[in-house]
């Protein structure tokens, strides 16, 4: 009769153990984790193609507004 008391006291504390979660370094601060542990989301790629867009339309208008300088520099 002592026997599976204790294997059952052992089933419950390994159970406990394993189930609790692992201390927190202290080094890592809360901030620091938020940052690195980005959770990806189904957008990711959206918003990387509109920031991609976003991009070669600057460059774009760029190039324009340095042309129009040149015509107008060349008309006058």
């Amino acid at each position: 009769m002592r026997m599976p008391v204790f294997a059952f006291a052992a089933l419950i504390a390994l159970t406990v153990a394993g189930c609790s979660h692992p201390a927190q370094t202290t080094a890592a601060t809360p901030a620091a984790a938020a940052s690195t542990a980005r959770v990806a989301t189904p957008w990711d790629t959206d918003l990387k193609a509109l920031a991609r867009a976003k991009s070669v339309q600057n460059v774009i208008d760029r190039q324009a507004a340095q042309q129009r300088q040149q015509i107008d520099a060349e008309s006058h």
